[in-house]
């Protein structure tokens, strides 16, 4: 976990993607640290968390927990903003639905919901515009890649593991970048240990349903009061505008803002300046407030 910005500032947690990715010093590029109390954390088996890449007691409603654990260390003890992204923009909806006392406001970026129709469009419908990513993805792995890649990383052969891991992150950052401007920094596949419990904490989430099947974000969003600016790239095929359209047709509070020629990448040239943007817009609104 990371604190910096303003001491007595307004509290605003930043909720990382994957599941299994991290926080990065690149992501405080979003918060004025004159205004902000700016709270990065790695999830857990994430990052400098230990340890790394496990799966064990590791669910979406402990992960809600945790940032309950980091207010009360941290002394925050009044409401909160939450920023994410991807699997983060879950996380927070999930927390805002447990905890809506706690949670001024929401920025969410690249919607994802976890659900089974999402999963299979990131692994089998997005073949329409990556055939040959998808063709090498699917290469001696059976129908079902979850299942597949997931046995194949927590396999006890390092190698056999390590290289399923490479496959699978190869793939999404090929689904990343395709119709999308470059990424200010693009990712390395260098660190296999690290990119091996990467995969392995994000295909235990998806393997379990990201543990929302008993409780559809979507079906409860008419439940979340707080505000909600969703930014959402128009050309995002890892989490598709479809989904975030879907979910501010049922929030009550909520601003949605489409982004022309951006993907995915929340640090891309198209997304970053407007996600900044709009974290000064809900400062300006504390400051009015």
């Amino acid at each position: 976990m990371e604190r910096s910005g303003k001491k007595g500032g307004h509290p605003i947690i930043f909720l990382h993607g994957g599941p299994g990715s991290q926080v990065r010093a690149a992501h405080r590029r979003y918060f004025d640290p004159e205004f902000f109390d700016i709270v990065l954390f790695d999830q857990r088996g994430c990052g400098q968390s230990s340890p790394a890449g496990e799966a064990q007691d590791n669910d979406t409603q402990t992960l809600a927990e945790d940032i309950n654990i980091i207010r009360e260390a941290l002394g925050i003890s009044g409401k909160m903003s939450l920023f994410g992204g991807s699997w983060g923009s879950t996380l927070a909806l999930v927390y805002a639905r447990l905890y809506p006392q706690n949670v001024a406001e929401m920025i969410l970026r690249g919607v994802f919901l976890g659900t089974d129709e999402e999963v299979s469009w990131f692994t089998h419908g997005v073949a329409r515009f990556a055939p040959q990513a998808c063709q090498q993805l699917a290469e001696g792995m059976g129908p079902d890649l979850i299942d597949a890649y997931y046995r194949a990383v927590f396999d006890a052969d390092q190698g056999h593991a390590s290289e399923a891991a490479r496959r699978w992150v190869e793939y999404e950052m090929q689904i990343m970048r395709i119709g999308t401007e470059a990424s200010a920094t693009p990712p390395t596949l260098s660190a296999s240990q690290a990119l091996l419990n990467s995969t392995r904490v994000q295909l235990h989430f998806l393997k379990n349903q990201c543990f929302l099947a008993d409780s559809p974000l979507l079906e409860a969003a008419h439940e979340i009061h707080a505000p909600i600016t969703i930014v959402q790239g128009e050309l995002d095929l890892v989490c598709p505008p479809i989904t975030a359209w879907k979910l501010s047709q049922r929030l009550p509070n909520v601003k949605l803002r489409m982004v022309s020629r951006a993907g995915h990448g929340a640090l891309s040239d198209a997304l970053a300046p407007i996600l900044r943007e709009e974290v000064d817009a809900l400062r300006d609104r504390l400051v009015d407030h």
